[in-house]
C-alpha cells in the first residue's frame, strides 16, 4: 500500500478518534470495587447467603436487547468476588413463569446460545480490544470463548473453569468460578474489564450490567477494581495423552493396531506470557468437519478445531480478515482470502489427510505493551514433501483508544519443498463512540510473500471501513488486491491476480411497540472480483435483501434477489469439471430470487428452510434446503439437514443431494454420545462418525471415536471402505 495512502488513512482515523473523545457517552460506567472473600463459595449453583454476603453486587442492570437501558422484564441480580485462586461470579434470575425457562442443551461443549444462560465477560488487561467469555445454562452446560478481535468471538477456545446452575422457587441461579491460572493477565493491573449478562431465550432478551449500541462485544465493559495478591501457582499444566487405534481397510483387506503417546506442556513464563510445548501431537479425537461440496472454481474453507492451535490463537488474528458483518453473505473462502496464517495448513495435507507433527513450541501473550505470539512446528515427512520446520511470529501494540498496529512473519511451506516466507503489517482502527455514539471500524493491511523461484508480483493489501451499527443506517466499503504470485504458504488463499471492490449499505428499523416484530432490515451487499492483468470479471455477487424480518422470539424471514457474475476464460477455470460439464469460455451473468425462514433455536422443534430459483450460467437452477431440530427430552436431540440442487443447462444437467444428520444423547452434562452421518451424491461418499466424550472433571477427558466410510454403488446400496476406532485419554496436571 503506498505510504501516502497509509498516512492519509491514519490521519483520518486519528481525527475521528479526537472528535469521538469529545462526544457525550451514553452512560457513565461506575467501576465496581471487588473485595476479597470469605468463606469460599462452593460452586453448586446454590447461592448460600453466607458465601455471598461479602460479595459486591452489580447494581443498575438493564436491557441490552431489545429496548436498550429499559428495566429488565425479569428481576436480575449479579454478584462478584475473588480469593487468591478464583474470580467468582454469581447470578439470581427471577422468572414470573419459571416453567418457561429454556434449558434444552445438555451436552457439555454444545452451543447454549439458544438457551437461557448466564454469561460473563472478562478483559484482564482492560484493553477494550480482547477478552474471554464464559457461560452456563440451567443444565450446567459450560461454554467458553476468546475474542479474536473486538467483535469476533471464537467458541473453539477451551479452558479449565467451573460453572453450576440450579432451579429455584423464584426461577434459577448460577455460580461461575474462573481460575486465575486459566487466563493471562498483568499482576500490576488491578482494573479488569468486566461485564455480566443474562439471556432470556423465549423473549430474545439480553440483560447486562453495561451496554452501548446494543452490543455485547469485548469493548463493552465496566471495571472491577482491586484484583490483587492472586495466585497463579507455578503456572504449569502438563497434559499427557494416550491413543489406542484400530484401523481396517477393505482393499486389500487388513487390520492394524497402533498406539500414540503424546504430551502438551503449558507454562506461564510470566502471568501475562504463555509458553507451550507439544510432542508427537495427536489430533485423533478432534470433531469431524462439516461436509461441504465444492461446485466452484475457488475452493472451500474449513475452520480449525484442533485444541493445541486454538489455545491463545487470538494473538495470530491479522487485519480483520474473515471478520463478521451481520446480514452479509460475504463469507467462506472469499471472506478468508489472503489470510497470512491458517493453522490447518500444519499437520494436514492438501487432501485433508493428517500429517505427523514431531513437536512444536508456542509463546503467546503480553510482553510489556506488546501483544506477542510465536509458533514453531516440526512437521514429519509425507508423500514427496520433506520434513520441515515451520515458523510464525506476530506482534501488535495498542494505539489510540481502541486500536492497534502490528506485524506478522511466517517461514516455511508445509506442502512443498520450496522455501517460502511472508511479512505483513496491519492497522486496526475501532471507535465505539463515533459521532452520536455510532460504531466505526477500519482494517488496513499489507503483505509481501517470497517464494523460491518467483521474482515479482508477490504483494497483497487491503482496506475496509465499516459502520456495523445495530440500528438505523449501517454500511461497509472494502478494497483488496492480491497479485498473481502472492503465496502465503502458511496461510489461506483462494484467489490470486485479482482485486476486490465491495460495498454494503442497509437500514435496520427497530419497532418499539409491535406485538411480534422486533426489527426489519433492508439492504444490499455487492462484491466484485476482477483480474488485475485484464480488468475482466472473475466473479461478482449482488445480494439484495428486499425485506428481512426478525420477531421478538428470534424467528426470522427474508425475501431476496441475487445477481451473479463469473468469468470462465480457460478450461482450468471450469466449475463443474468433476461432473464432466464444460461451460462456454465467456463471462456469464444470471440472477435468482427466493425466500428464507428460520425459527428460533430456543423452540422445542426448530426449522430453517430456504428456496431459490432462477437462472444459472447458461441454464436454470432450483435450489432448496431444509434443516430441522427436535429435542424430545433435554437429554436427546435430533437434527437433520437436506440440500437440493436441480440444474438444467445445455451443456449438461445434474442434481445435487446432500444429507447431514446428527443424534446427540447426553447421559449427564459430562457424558455424551454424538452420532453424525454425512452423504452427498456428487462424491457418492457416506461417512459415519460416533464420538463418546466423558469429562471426568475439567481438563480430564476420555474419548471413544469410531469412523466408518462407505461409497455408493452404481446400482443400489453402498460398499464398505476404510474405518477406524480410537480410544483416547488425557489428563491435565496443574501446578
Amino acid at each position: 500500500m503506498p505510504k501516502s495512502i497509509l498516512m492519509l488513512i491514519m490521519s483520518i482515523c486519528t481525527v475521528a478518534n479526537v472528535y469521538a473523545a469529545g462526544t457525550e457517552k451514553f452512560i457513565e460506567l461506575t467501576p465496581c470495587e471487588v473485595s476479597t472473600c470469605a468463606p469460599i463459595p462452593i460452586i453448586d449453583g446454590h447461592l448460600e447467603l453466607n458465601e455471598w454476603l461479602d460479595a459486591k453486587p452489580l447494581n443498575t442492570v438493564y436491557q441490552i436487547k431489545p429496548d436498550e437501558f429499559s428495566p429488565p422484564s425479569e428481576k436480575t441480580e449479579f454478584y462478584v468476588k475473588f480469593d487468591e485462586n478464583y474470580l467468582y461470579v454469581a447470578g439470581k434470575f427471577y422468572d414470573a413463569n419459571p416453567d418457561k425457562i429454556t434449558a434444552q442443551v445438555s451436552r457439555q461443549g454444545a452451543n447454549i446460545q439458544a438457551d437461557d444462560s448466564f454469561r460473563v465477560l472478562i478483559d484482564p488487561y482492560n484493553s477494550k480490544r480482547a477478552g474471554y467469555r464464559f457461560a452456563v445454562n440451567l443444565n450446567q452446560v459450560r461454554n467458553e470463548g476468546i475474542f479474536l478481535n473486538v467483535t469476533t468471538l471464537s467458541s473453539d477456545w477451551t479452558a479449565i473453569w467451573d460453572g453450576k446452575a440450579l432451579r429455584t422457587d423464584y426461577g434459577w441461579s448460577a455460580e461461575i468460578a474462573i481460575p486465575f491460572k486459566s487466563v493471562s493477565f498483568d499482576t500490576e493491573n488491578q482494573q479488569w474489564g468486566f461485564n455480566a449478562y443474562r439471556y432470556i431465550a423465549r423473549k430474545n432478551e439480553l440483560i447486562g450490567w453495561v451496554s452501548k449500541n446494543q452490543s455485547d462485544d469485548a469493548s463493552i465493559s465496566g471495571e472491577i477494581r482491586g484484583i490483587r495478591k492472586v495466585n497463579q501457582g507455578v503456572g504449569l499444566d502438563v497434559v499427557p495423552s494416550l491413543s489406542l487405534k484400530q484401523s481396517h481397510t477393505i482393499d486389500p483387506s487388513s487390520t492394524s493396531f497402533s498406539y500414540e503417546p503424546a504430551m502438551d506442556v503449558f507454562y506461564k513464563i510470566t502471568p501475562s506470557l504463555n509458553g507451550a510445548l507439544t510432542f508427537n501431537t495427536d489430533f485423533s479425537a478432534t470433531e469431524v468437519d462439516d461436509r461441504q461440496v465444492d461446485l466452484t472454481q475457488f475452493g472451500l474453507f474449513f475452520p480449525e478445531k484442533r485444541s493445541f492451535f486454538l489455545r491463545d490463537f487470538d494473538i495470530f488474528d491479522f487485519g480483520g480478515i474473515g471478520s463478521n458483518f451481520s446480514y452479509s453473505r460475504f463469507g467462506g473462502s472469499q471472506g478468508q482470502n489472503a489470510r497470512p496464517f491458517f493453522s490447518r495448513k500444519i499437520g494436514l495435507s492438501a487432501a485433508g489427510v493428517p500429517v505427523d507433527i514431531v513437536g512444536g513450541a508456542k509463546v503467546s501473550g503480553k510482553l510489556g505493551d506488546a501483544n506477542v505470539g510465536a509458533l514453531i512446528v516440526q512437521q514429519q515427512r509425507y508423500d514427496d514433501v520433506e520434513q520441515d520446520t515451520l515458523m510464525i511470529a506476530r506482534a501488535s501494540v495498542d494505539v489510540l483508544a481502541e486500536s492497534s498496529i502490528g506485524f506478522m512473519i511466517t517461514e516455511g511451506d508445509p506442502r512443498s519443498d520450496l522455501s517460502n516466507s511472508l511479512s505483513g503489517i496491519d492497522f486496526r482502527y475501532r471507535n465505539s463512540t463515533f459521532g452520536r455514539n455510532k460504531l466505526f471500524n477500519g482494517n488496513f493491511w499489507y503483505q509481501q510473500s517470497s517464494t523460491e523461484g518467483t521474482l515479482n508480483k508477490q504483494r497483497a493489501f487491503g482496506a475496509m471501513l465499516e459502520m456495523p451499527n445495530p440500528r438505523a443506517w449501517r454500511g461497509l466499503l472494502q478494497y483488496q488486491q492480491v497479485q498473481k504470485n502472492f503465496n502465503p504458504a502458511l496461510g489461506f488463499i483462494s484467489r490470486r491476480g485479482v482485486e476486490l471492490h465491495r460495498g454494503v449499505a442497509g437500514y435496520i428499523h427497530q419497532l418499539e411497540d409491535h406485538p411480534w416484530i422486533r426489527k426489519i432490515y433492508t439492504g444490499a451487499d455487492v462484491a466484485k472480483w476482477s483480474y488485475l492483468s485484464t480488468g475482466q470479471l472473475q466473479s461478482s455477487t449482488e445480494f439484495y435483501r428486499l425485506v428481512d424480518i426478525e420477531t421478538h422470539a428470534g424467528d426470522r424471514f427474508n425475501i431476496a434477489l441475487v445477481r451473479f457474475g463469473e468469468g470462465i476464460y480457460s478450461d482450468n477455470e471450469q466449475p463443474f469439471d468433476n461432473l464432466n460439464i464444460s461451460l462456454p469460455l465467456q463471462e456469464h451473468q444470471w440472477q435468482r430470487y427466493g425466500a428464507f425462514f428460520r425459527s428460533s433455536k430456543s423452540r422445542l422443534f426448530n426449522t430453517k428452510i430456504s428456496y431459490y430459483q432462477g437462472e444459472f450460467y447458461t441454464g436454470d437452477r432450483v435450489s432448496a434446503s431444509a434443516e430441522f431440530g427436535w429435542r424430545p427430552t433435554r437429554k436427546i436431540s435430533f437434527s437433520a439437514e437436506y440440500n437440493y440442487w436441480d440444474v438444467e443447462m445445455p451443456e449438461g444437467d445434474f442434481v445435487l443431494r446432500q444429507v447431514d444428520a446428527k443424534i446427540e444423547w447426553s447421559l449427564t452434562p459430562d457424558l455424551s454420545l454424538v452420532n453424525v452421518l454425512q452423504y452427498d451424491n456428487i462424491s457418492g461418499d457416506l461417512g459415519m462418525n460416533a464420538r463418546l466424550h466423558w469429562t471426568t472433571s475439567a481438563g480430564q477427558n476420555v474419548y471413544l471415536v469410531y469412523n466408518q466410510n462407505y461409497n455408493e454403488l452404481e446400482g443400489n446400496g453402498f460398499e464398505r471402505l476404510n474405518g477406524d476406532a480410537t480410544l483416547k485419554l488425557n489428563y491435565t496436571f496443574r501446578f
